[in-house]
């Protein structure tokens, strides 16, 4: 490949990130209807002022169960969207969030909300593998995927965006890049909110041991 391809190809590259970003930040605000707000009663969440019902949508446990939107009514509910091979968004998500937990244990909190992830890389992340890896971080925490078209019928809705990078020629290994925030499902199964990142265990506690408590 010549210095000129090259170039071409980073271009490229850089225009396809830069794509990406417009297309989540458009998506999150149409999702949500309007820009969400932070208020001085909350640390780090920040909350639609109109919650929105979300679409039912159909994935599967690590199990190979159902999940739907019934499995989100009923309690509150974090949603992360991204993979197991993430070197380090997703770990530290879920890790935080662990603490966050342990945190609400200790407050003597009974009613929890649930953590589920979402992987959005169905190929690598399947059945004993995913089931696994987020229990490696809490063993209440469930690990849910499905194919890319039904993985679309939810993140679409909830303005999540990710994407495949192309496979390395010699390992065949390749990255994902996914939107970051830990999305909050209200008990009636809307889009309540979101953290966004960065994120301190802390903040999240205290915004989780209020939303229990609406």
């Amino acid at each position: 490949m010549n210095n000129h391809s090259c170039f071409r190809d980073q271009n490229g590259r850089v225009f396809l990130v830069v794509l990406v970003l417009i297309v989540a930040l458009v998506a999150g605000l149409i999702a949500g209807g309007q820009i969400m707000q932070r208020t001085a009663d909350w640390r780090a969440a920040q909350l639609f002022p109109n919650p929105r019902l979300i679409a039912d949508f159909e994935l599967h446990t690590a199990d190979g169960e159902r999940f739907s939107r019934a499995d989100l009514e009923g309690h509150w509910n974090l949603l992360f969207f991204g993979f197991t091979n993430c070197p380090d968004v997703c770990p530290d998500t879920l890790a935080m969030l662990a603490r966050a937990m342990d945190q609400l244990e200790i407050m003597r909190r009974d009613e929890k909300p649930r953590v589920v992830f979402v992987s959005v890389d169905p190929e690598r992340d399947e059945g004993e593998l995913l089931a696994e890896y987020v229990s490696w971080f809490n063993e209440d925490f469930i690990g849910v995927t499905g194919s890319d078209a039904q993985l679309q019928a939810l993140t679409r809705q909830l303005g999540v965006v990710y994407f495949h990078e192309p496979a390395d020629e010699d390992t065949g290994f390749y990255n994902v890049d996914h939107s970051a925030s830990v999305l909050i499902v209200d008990p009636q199964g809307r889009l309540y909110g979101r953290f966004a990142h960065p994120l301190e265990p802390e903040d999240v506690t205290a915004d989780l041991f209020q939303l229990t408590n609406l």
